[in-house]
């Protein structure tokens, strides 16, 4: 079961309806759904109309809708439409999945903020 713990939050005013997309991964910049890793601030913890005030965790624990399944441990990145996937190497990941997420599901997450995702070989 998805739970959430210590986090920081922001609030802001929506620039879209994002009544349907919490969990989700926003661009503070123009205030809508990120399109990617580089561009995501933090994941929506309300569900605000356009022109409403929502509440974005930029930091913490918290829950998160995954677009394809995370690993335990795994790290993840944000694809269009702010759902939360498996990072590769060169992608600008955002956080940790801290239990397995499946396709489409809200699961416990650890949000990072952007930072680039380089994988060495040993």
């Amino acid at each position: 079961m998805a739970t959430e713990g210590s986090n920081i939050t922001v609030t802001f005013q929506a620039a879209e309806d994002m009544s349907t997309l919490q969990y989700q991964a926003v661009a503070i910049a123009d205030k809508k759904v990120a399109n990617d890793g580089k561009e995501a601030t933090g994941i929506l913890n309300s569900k605000p109309a356009s022109g409403e005030h929502g509440t974005l965790i930029i930091f913490g624990k918290c829950k998160g809708r995954a677009g394809g399944t995370l690993a335990v441990g795994g790290r993840f990145t944000v694809s269009t439409s702010g759902y939360l996937t498996a990072a590769a190497s060169g992608d600008h990941h955002a956080g940790l999945a801290l239990e397995a997420i499946t396709s489409g599901s809200v699961g416990s997450v650890l949000w990072q903020g952007a930072g680039y995702y380089q994988v060495s070989s040993l």
